[in-house]
């Protein structure tokens, strides 16, 4: 991706953040590409958000392999400098707005996003004798997920109560948006699956009747928006999903009603990731 040399500030921003919802939808139309990035963001770049991760990679494609990306003080804290005439990556921050209440309660609105400028540590060049060793756990953070992330895991974490029933008939679960309900397995991967399903759709906004138990027919706009969170979340977690390959595939027939979706996928997708990882 090259970034237009005019554009600066709030107008190079606001371009950024039009391609972003752009590569977005593209990336999730394609399971290896969504598996690249996510394993490259759980290896090291997931103290940025998995949307600049995408940034960062398509500006600087070595980050691929090494994922060691900081900011310019950041990489001087560590016995590093940012090479003379070096470009930058940018990717995006917030711009937040504090709000105080009647009560001084305190609350902050994003009203839109800037550009920040990191680096690659290709870069950088060493200028002091501070060890190097450890330089990979300073910048990232290797604990997030761990390979072992079971079906009790993903459930403690659900903010929503998982229930599990004997039988569902033909459906593996469903949600009215308060509760989840699955049908019993013994195969804990898939049983985890399909949580991670329903906990998208309540995510994704897809449960607003309430007192319905959400179903669509397998091919629906919003089935395959949530079985796309559930491939992302499987991926981070360290779960083989390749139902959620095929679901991923109907994108393109569904382009027009999915336009403008990828973006809320990948950021649903993290919360959740992100609310496992803290369990």
């Amino acid at each position: 991706m090259e970034i237009p040399k005019e554009l600066k500030g709030k107008a190079l921003g606001d371009w950024m953040y039009e391609q972003l919802n752009i590569l977005c939808d593209s990336i999730c139309q394609d399971p290896k590409e969504l598996e690249t990035f996510v394993n490259r963001w759980k290896l090291g770049f997931h103290n940025y958000s998995l949307k600049n991760t995408i940034l960062i990679i398509l500006q600087k494609p070595e980050a691929l392999e090494n994922p060691l990306i900081a900011g310019y003080k950041h990489w001087n804290s560590l016995g590093r400098q940012v090479k003379k005439g070096a470009l930058s990556i940018k990717i995006l921050a917030p711009a937040k707005k504090r709000i105080e209440d009647e009560n001084g309660d305190e609350t902050f609105i994003i009203k839109g996003f800037f550009p920040v400028s990191v680096f690659h540590i290709s870069q950088t060049s060493k200028i002091d004798s501070k060890s190097e060793e450890n330089l990979l756990d300073s910048i990232g953070c290797p604990d997030l997920i761990s390979g072992d992330v079971d079906f009790e895991t993903i459930a403690k974490a659900c903010p929503y109560p998982i229930k599990i029933q004997d039988s569902l008939g033909f459906s593996n679960g469903n949600t009215d948006g308060k509760t989840i309900n699955l049908a019993n397995k013994s195969n804990k991967a898939s049983l985890a699956s399909t949580a991670l399903h329903e906990w998208a759709h309540i995510e994704l906004g897809h449960c607003q009747d309430k007192g319905i138990l959400f179903e669509t027919e397998e091919r629906s706009a919003k089935e395959i928006s949530a079985e796309t969170v559930n491939f992302i979340c499987c991926s981070a977690l360290g779960i083989t999903n390749q139902k959620s390959r095929l679901y991923i595939g109907n994108w393109g027939g569904n382009r027009e009603e999915l336009k403008s979706q990828g973006t809320k996928i990948i950021s649903v997708s993290e919360s959740i990731i992100r609310a496992i990882s803290s369990v």
